[in-house]
């Protein structure tokens, strides 16, 4: 009779979990409509609860009719699946988000949902497990017997004891993986062998690990068996293992190769069983002549099982191992992990506390996203009671503790005990492998180890005159163990940076790492093209290599010449092609120190590297250095090409710092040795002729400079092509000829051609390209496109400076241009401190005695006299005048155009004798320029009367007015013929001889002077009548007699 307590306690435990279930299925749909996409196992166990209720309704019904022995085995089955859903249900609760919780709520139960999947997949798989066991008391459940006769569940279920020989406990916290643990199950659909390849430290033990207890729980029935086969000693005690486990006959006392007899046993027995081959990393125990076994000499690959029954899974760092051992089957690769993999592996081996976890993507990403590292990483913190951030600050410190961090090892009790716990020793098993294996592919892991790890050109790497076949099988190496990939395109391979952190520690255990970094020095010296266009994307391509091979240099002698070669090239690069002159001159002036240790003064190589600190001097306005070095050089030159290409640099230096004449000398003896050594229509005799034309462009011999600039671009874009930084030069260059002619449009188009190809070619930033942008800006100025021009310079400068620092030349240039356009555009309070930073900046680098210093002090004064700020303008003029009459002449156009601005300054200041000095000086100029009978002359003769009233010299005075206004009664017809004063600068005029007139009680002669011009204004006349410019005051009467006169005296024709 069956027992009431168990039909009771069955009853129930039924019925509460049925209640249970069904609830929880609402609640995972619930949390799948808050949520969102939720993590697969929640999908996969919402899936399989109702087909559980189902079959314990099922059983429910039948409760009465099942024996005792039926009800007891059932039980704990049920109790089981109550116990997994009350779980489910607390794991729920906590990444259930409520509907008051915040975005953020939700956002990291989101993640803590992630958290738990390992979790709800083994609830999943016991589920699973318990479904199945009930499915089969239901399928032989047997109707032909009657209820009290029904067969007990247990005589049903097979009597077997399967073994179980995984030597390591289940992670509990193991995350992450879930796709490649998806690619093993459906690699074994259709085969019976599979294998997870990747570098030591990734995961793959771990994997094989986590898949084994899954499969125990698919599978209870199964045998799992674990072979660690780094070695033939171990790979043949496992097998001694897996024998005495399985309870072979005579065992212990047979003569038999037992490695045979377990193979045989598990290809013809008649149950199921799953082998881990972990840790296959030697090809050669599995195809070697040493490790030929059994009675029929097969190689011990060939002894593995291979039963319709059974399936291997092999771990291994040599995908080509796995392909071997799968059947030529491409191994399932294990990468480092995700970072949302990374993040939950580090939480889960630290405290929850957030101290803890502030800085984790940083750190994960510092360790590469290696599961072994962020264990490693984890354990140490644990240890030494370190957070996250002081862990992080401790590693970053320098690189010497980087590799401290990856030799330390700690204890990992879910590695074997051979394995190596720390990164480098894990990896040395790896370069072992290879040094042993392919001698050629460990010189290349060595020579990647000290460059840069990413981006690595097969190039470089190749031998000169190496077979193909010998390095694609070296590289092929490397490729196979994971150390090395390739890039996107095939052209170049990356290393991992905790690999090559670990090369290097191990080259320094062998005492090799300073002799793989001076191979690399030498291989670099002599691939590092010194730099032309064509060879600009070789350069660029491994400029990170050598920067990181002079940094790590050896500081030997025997090094010296190769750096110093490095150096140079690397150099002249950056200035030529890069524009990044600071550092190109830092590199130049090391190379050149280098080379004086090592050679003579008239050595050439020597000679080369002076020239090339001279360019980047030059780059820099440092232009008398330059010249010094550049003439020093000269007289040490014997060999003639090297003395014109002295020659031709030193025309450019003395171009840049302002001394023309000397500059066009150096040009036209350069152009003629050329022509002779090369020939007219040779690349050097046309750089002699485009500096040629830039100093007759800058004197002023436009037309001259035009057809040189003509002749040299039609010749750079037939020989160099439309888009080579020489040809755009040259575009620039006559389009700048182009704004000096007045010719404004085709300017333009030269510019904005210019513009794009540079930006195109040498890329937005180059500094080159700002150059075309300022030059359009200021040919947008002159075309009264002021909006246009402003919005170009000001980018111009922006670009300038973040390229060139603040007080580079180009960046002083663009300050300069803008401030005058600001203040144009009635912006003048950012003007002029534009305008004030370009003086002091050009100042500091040029001298006073500089073109572009003595431009941009007369360009603020110029505006500081428009403000009326003649206190400001007054100490500038006195500064500009005297180096004007130095650096031009007296009679020079700019210098007689700042005595016209200083003596209109000094009038305003009431310094007329003063004044009056410096207009006569202008007066002098002109007479012998222009002569007298024009308007320009008369305007200084009317300013010259203002300055005699101002000094009450009244009939000299008078003398001047009445010389200019008798002027413009001859020469205006209308004037004359109308007797109307139509211009402001003839009512000024007018209105200032009568008042000199009636300061010397001349009334009678006013009178006759308004009779012949009756319709001039009276004392009334409206200032407004006088337009835009600086007039603020006109005086008609005596009143005011010795104030200064503000009108006319400033030339305001003239820009700066």
């Amino acid at each position: 009779m069956a027992d009431p307590i168990t039909i009771v306690s069955l009853v129930a435990t039924i019925i509460q979990l049925v209640d249970f279930g069904t609830k929880l299925i609402l609640r995972l749909r619930e949390a799948s409509e808050r949520i969102g996409e939720v993590p697969a196992a929640f999908t996969d166990i919402s899936i399989r609860l109702p087909l559980l209720i189902d079959c314990l309704n099922r059983i429910k019904n039948d409760v009465h009719g099942l024996s005792e022995i039926t009800k007891k085995a059932l039980l704990p089955v049920i109790e089981s699946c109550l116990h997994q859903v009350k779980l489910l249900d607390d794991i729920l609760v906590k990444v259930t988000p409520k509907p008051n919780d915040s975005d953020w709520r939700i956002s990291k139960k989101a993640i803590l949902g992630l958290s738990q999947e390992g979790k709800v997949q083994k609830i999943d798989a016991t589920v699973k497990d318990n479904i199945q066991i009930l499915t089969l008391y239901q399928s032989i459940k047997s109707p032909l017997l009657s209820p009290g006769l029904s067969a007990p569940l247990s005589a049903a279920l097979p009597v077997i004891s399967p073994i179980f020989m995984v030597p390591f406990e289940r992670d509990s916290n193991f995350v992450g993986r879930g796709d490649v643990l998806s690619q093993i199950d459906k690699r074994f659909e259709d085969h019976s062998r599979a294998a997870l390849a990747g570098i030591g430290g990734v995961g793959k033990s771990q994997v094989a690990i986590e898949y084994c207890y899954r499969f125990r729980q698919a599978n209870p029935h199964s045998h799992i068996l674990w072979i660690y086969a780094s070695t033939y000693a171990r790979f043949s005690q496992a097998y001694e293992e897996i024998g005495s486990k399985l309870g072979l006959p005579n065992w212990d006392s047979t003569k038999e190769n037992k490695i045979d007899l377990v193979t045989k046993h598990l290809n013809d027995g008649d149950f199921s069983w799953f082998l881990v081959i972990d840790n296959a990393d030697d090809m050669s125990l599995f195809y070697s002549d040493k490790t030929i076994i059994g009675k029929d000499g097969g190689s011990l690959a060939r002894q593995l099982p291979s039963s319709s029954k059974g399936k291997i899974l092999v771990t291994t760092r040599d995908s080509r191992v796995a392909e071997r051992l799968t059947n030529r089957m491409p191994p399932i690769k294990i990468y480092p992990m995700s970072l949302v993999e990374a993040t939950h592996l580090l939480y889960s081996k630290l405290p929850g506390d957030e101290r803890f976890q502030a800085g984790a993507e940083e750190l994960i990403t510092e360790l590469g996203f290696l599961p072994l590292a962020i264990t490693q990483a984890a354990a140490f913190m644990s240890e030494n009671f370190l957070t996250v951030m002081e862990y992080l600050n401790l590693l970053q410190t320098t690189e010497a503790d980087f590799k401290d961090f990856i030799s330390h090892g700690l204890e990992d009790p879910r590695r074997d005990v051979e394995s190596e716990s720390s990164i480098m020793r894990t990896w040395k098993l790896s370069f072992d492998h290879i040094a042993k294996q392919k001698p050629r592919a460990a010189e290349i892991l060595y020579f990647m180890a000290v460059i840069d790890h990413q981006k690595i050109p097969k190039s470089l790497l190749r031998k000169k005159n190496e077979k193909e076949i010998e390095f694609v099988t070296a590289l092929g190496t490397l490729q196979a163990f994971s150390l090395v990939s390739t890039q996107k395109g095939g052209e170049f391979v990356e290393l991992h940076r905790l690999v090559q952190l670990s090369t290097q520690a191990w080259l320094e255990l062998q005492d090799e790492l300073e002799v793989w970094r001076r191979v690399v020095l030498l291989v670099l010296a002599s691939r590092f093209p010194f730099a032309a266009f064509q060879f600009r994307e070789e350069c660029e391509m491994l400029l990170p290599h050598v920067q990181v091979a002079l940094a790590n240099a050896p500081d030997v002698e025997d090094t010296k010449l190769y750096r110093a070669r490095l150096l140079q090239a690397v150099a002249w690069y950056e200035l030529d092609i890069k524009g990044q002159w600071a550092s190109g001159y830092t590199k130049a002036r090391a190379a050149l120190s280098l080379f004086e240790d090592l050679l003579q003064e008239d050595d050439n190589e020597l000679i080369q590297s002076q020239n090339v600190l001279a360019t980047a001097m030059s780059y820099l306005a440092q232009n008398a250095e330059a010249e010094a070095l550049l003439r020093h050089a000269l007289s040490n030159s014997k060999k003639e090409s090297t003395r014109v290409m002295m020659t031709r640099n030193l025309s450019i230096v003395l171009f840049v710092a302002g001394k023309l004449e000397d500059a066009a000398i150096f040009a036209i003896q350069a152009q003629e040795a050329d022509e002779k050594l090369h020939g007219p229509d040779h690349e050097l005799t046309i750089a002699d002729m485009f500096s040629l034309a830039n100093i007759r462009n800058i004197q002023g011999n436009h037309e001259e400079a035009r057809r040189l600039y003509q002749t040299t671009l039609a010749f750079r874009e037939k020989k160099l092509g439309p888009d080579h930084p020489d040809t755009l030069v040259n575009v620039d260059a006559l389009g700048s000829n182009m704004q000096s002619e007045g010719r404004l449009e085709e300017a333009e188009a030269m510019h904005r051609k210019a513009l794009a190809a540079r930006a195109n070619q040498l890329g937005p930033k180059h500094p080159e390209t700002f150059i075309s942008m300022d030059n359009l800006a200021n040919v947008l100025d002159e075309q009264g496109r002021l909006s246009e021009s402003i919005e170009l310079a000001e980018e111009a400068l922006k670009g300038f400076e973040e390229g060139l620092g603040p007080d580079h030349p180009h960046v002083l240039t663009a300050a300069h241009g803008l401030g005058g356009r600001l203040c144009q555009a009635g912006d003048p309070t950012r003007g002029i401190l534009l305008l004030q930073r370009a003086c002091k900046g050009r100042e500091n680098v040029f001298g006073m005695l500089s073109k572009d210093t003595l431009d941009s002090i007369h360009a603020l004064a110029w505006q500081l006299d428009g403000l009326k700020r003649f206190d400001e303008s007054e100490p500038l003029y006195r500064r500009l005048v005297p180096a004007q009459i130095d650096f031009y002449g007296p009679e020079s156009p700019k210098t007689v155009q700042s005595y016209s601005n200083f003596a209109y300054v000094l009038r305003n200041l009431e310094k007329f004798d003063e004044a009056e000095t410096f207009e006569r000086k202008v007066m002098s100029s002109k007479e012998k320029t222009v002569g007298t009978d024009n308007e320009g002359y008369l305007s200084n003769v009317y300013a010259l009367g203002l300055d005699l009233a101002g000094q009450e010299r009244l009939s000299e005075a008078e003398e001047m007015l009445r010389m200019v206004l008798e002027w413009y009664a001859r020469n205006w017809e209308e004037f004359s013929a109308c007797h109307k004063l139509t211009s402001i600068r003839q009512v000024s005029i007018f209105a200032h001889l009568v008042d000199v007139l009636e300061r010397q009680s001349k009334n009678s002669e006013v009178e006759a002077l308004k009779e012949r011009f009756p319709e001039v204004p009276g004392h009334d006349f409206p200032l407004s009548e006088f337009g835009k410019g600086p007039v603020t005051k006109l005086y008609l009467g005596n009143a005011g007699a010795t104030q200064p006169l503000q009108a006319f005296s400033r030339n305001e024709d003239v820009k700066p």
